[in-house]
């Protein structure tokens, strides 16, 4: 082998090292690249959790007022109830 093609061997190993440097260094940025997207899409997956909850929530909350309405009328029936037997028993009591 002489010098000629000993330079170009060389020439040819120090190219390969130097795109293997650039491979691994764009690797590395694809790899972070990567890590910060799954990152942005668990937070992304988490606000869409939060807000397939929320209606449910939503709904739990208005079940709950109803509920509530409807025993405030139950409540409002009795008290009504109680206020005309005193009525009734303060006008026989007059009589």
């Amino acid at each position: 082998m002489d010098y000629s093609e000993l330079k170009k061997l060389e020439d040819n190993i120090n190219q390969a090292i130097e795109k293997m440097q650039r491979l691994h260094h764009e690797n590395q940025k694809l790899k972070d690249e990567n890590a910060n997207l799954m990152n942005l899409l668990r937070e992304k997956d988490q606000i869409i959790r939060r807000l397939q909850i929320r209606p449910q929530d939503d709904y739990r909350i208005a079940d709950d007022a109803d509920a509530l309405r409807e025993k405030e009328g139950k409540i409002k029936s009795k008290i009504q109830q109680m206020l005309d037997k005193l009525e009734n028993i303060q006008q026989s009591s007059m009589k």
